[in-house]
């Protein structure tokens, strides 16, 4: 993964101090957890000392891995993610306005860009590289991971080179609904996400701005095949473009393979780009994914690395909740919950992968299970989104709360069901997975191709009810790979087709497509469904939280939610021992040395 952290000061004349400087060098040591010898830094300042960018890389010194740092024309540029065009760099550098110039380029990115006038930062349309921010002490800070932009501002103000973080208590209500942020708040005072398809410019001498670009326009329903065939044109180019990237590689790339729609979408696309790959599946040998994930890959001639999960029997041993917390925090900076599994530190693994991650994003987002499309039915779902806990939480979290679910349903009345879609990729796409997603920088060379910007935004513009029929992506699997059209789906059918074959000639084709009936063996997800011990546990645990966190809940509506064995609702209470870690600094510590538990499968 690469990092980034662009400051500049506010007023023409004044410099960077010292101990901020230190402070934001000292940073990437609580903002990232990768031993500091793995990172290759980058510093760039201007002549005068009032701006500047610092980049971090664990990525290998080598094509097709960039420098955390390019520069030219006296500017200077570093990206997160990666960009689709070889060239594409060179256009953020050389563009009057890096953020226009980004809507038209492809690959899951955030850019960051500075010169002597100050600095701008940007984000695609998904943000799932995300920027934050904050302004303190007279300057301005955007960098890549929270942490990078607010403890530097720390310093600014505390004049202090590892400043304690200030916490933004209120804004965690949304952590415990969750697990994760549906606002552009983060955990620290003062520090924000730039929008989606934002961004953010900082001159020295000028206001500090944040815009949000425009996305595209939904067209019209098409009229008949031949009008459909022409709308998913763009995005059929998109996709085949995305999945380029791997091709950079000397080695095929690996797909986490399903027996579901996207990561088969994904399958199909490399194959009619002649891009190598092999499929990766895991789970139990009757598995309807695992026995159509090696179907898909028959059909389409490559390799499927199977491995098979071991039947639980009596009992499970995992790691020390107070391990998996500190984990995550230290992974996700607090803004995803325990109760996610989420990778740590590993080194860093060159080969390629990619997975059906964000394939939502072609059906409709929160759509794709919303079975009540009328205003009840959405304003119900922007309940749950919103409001949910409301009992668990205090007054002041509900209402601010209700401030968010008032603004979307009025955005609602204006917009239509497309505020579900939308949704979803703000917060789910743009904060949850953004989270999470630096697991997977900084341990793999990771591409997402239904996050890539061009995809998204030829997704953008189809109607949204037509990509929540599933049409548009059964369409260009048989577009890229005919002989998958007939392979069945794990679960059910392509909603379009749900209860009838599209026409009487696809009659035959449909009762090939029936989906499989399930053998699963029921798993057991020791997360959810613990016992006493455990409980206990996390009881002790969350209410000797810091005061400022159980002041945010109702602490007699808690203590009957954790008395509760197994739990109904295990989501909060690992979202609560999360944020204990979280307002104790203990992630600040190394990892506490707990020995693994014993879970009963139950």
């Amino acid at each position: 993964m690469r990092a980034y952290l662009a400051i500049s000061v506010s007023d023409r004349g004044n410099v960077i101090p010292g101990q901020v400087r230190d402070a934001a060098r000292a940073a990437i040591g609580d903002a990232v957890p990768v031993p500091p010898d793995r990172w290759r830094t980058a510093e760039w300042f201007s002549p005068d000392g009032g701006v500047a960018l610092l980049g971090w890389s664990n990525e290998p010194d080598e094509p097709p891995f960039p420098p955390p740092l390019r520069s030219a024309g006296g500017r200077v540029l570093g990206y997160c993610g990666y960009l689709a065009g070889e060239d594409d760099a060179r256009v953020l550098l050389e563009a009057e306005d890096p953020g226009e110039a980004s809507d038209g380029l492809g690959g899951c990115f955030s850019g960051f860009r500075a010169d002597p006038s100050g600095f701008v930062a940007l984000t695609s349309v998904t943000r799932a590289c995300p920027v934050y921010y904050a302004e303190a002490g007279g300057m301005r800070f955007a960098a890549s991971r929270a942490l990078l932009a607010h403890l530097p501002a720390r310093a600014a103000v505390t004049g202090l080179v590892r400043p304690e973080p200030a916490y933004d208590v209120p804004a965690l209500h949304v952590i415990v609904r969750h697990g994760f942020f549906t606002s552009d708040h983060t955990p620290f005072q003062g520090v924000a996400a730039v929008p989606n398809a934002g961004t953010l410019t900082a001159p020295v001498g000028g206001l500090l701005k944040v815009a949000e670009r425009p996305l595209p326009e939904q067209g019209e329903m098409p009229r008949g095949r031949r009008d459909a065939a022409r709308l998913i044109a763009p995005l059929a180019e998109a996709m085949t473009e995305a999945v380029r990237p791997f091709t950079r590689h000397d080695r095929p790339m690996r797909l986490a393979l399903s027996g579901g729609r996207d990561s088969r979408l994904i399958a199909a696309a490399c194959h009619a780009a002649g891009v190598p790959f092999f499929g990766a599946v895991h789970g139990l040998a009757d598995d309807p994914d695992v026995r159509i994930a090696e179907r898909v890959a028959a059909v389409l001639g490559v390799e499927c690395q199977v491995t098979l999960d071991r039947r639980e029997q009596g009992a499970v041993v995992v790691p020390h909740p107070l391990r998996r917390a500190h984990g995550i925090v230290r992974t996700c900076e607090g803004m995803n919950s325990a109760y996610e599994s989420v990778n740590g530190w590993a080194p860093f693994d060159p080969e390629p992968r990619s997975s059906g991650s964000g394939g939502e994003r072609l059906r409709g987002g929160f759509l794709t299970d919303q079975k009540d499309l009328t205003p009840d039915g959405v304003r119900r779902r922007l309940q749950t989104i919103f409001l949910a806990q409301r009992a668990l939480l205090g007054p002041e979290s509900n209402a601010l709360a209700h401030k968010s679910y008032e603004h979307w349903c009025a955005r609602y009345e204006d917009e239509g069901i497309g505020v579900l879609d939308r949704l979803h990729m703000y917060y789910k796409t743009g904060r949850w997975l953004a989270g999470s997603h630096t697991a997977t920088l900084m341990n793999w060379a990771y591409y997402h191709p239904f996050l890539d910007n061009r995809v998204v935004r030829a997704a953008l513009a189809l109607p949204v009810e037509w990509r929540l029929s599933e049409e548009p992506v059964a369409m260009l699997i048989r577009m890229f790979a005919p002989a998958l059209h007939d392979v069945p789906l794990e679960g059910r059918r392509w909603r379009y087709e749900r209860r009838r074959p599209a026409g009487v000639l696809e009659l035959p084709g449909w009762w090939r497509r029936a989906t499989p009936r399930a053998h699963r063996t029921p798993g057991f997800n020791w997360r959810r469904s613990y016992g006493r011990d455990l409980a206990d546990l996390m009881r002790r645990e969350i209410m000797s939280a810091p005061a400022e966190l159980l002041e945010l809940v109702d602490r007699s509506a808690l203590e009957t939610r954790l008395a509760e064995v197994p739990p109904r609702r295990p989501h909060q209470a690992w979202a609560l021992l999360t944020l204990k870690t979280l307002l104790s600094n203990a992630w600040r510590e190394p990892a506490p040395d707990l020995p693994e538990i014993t879970v009963p499968v139950t």
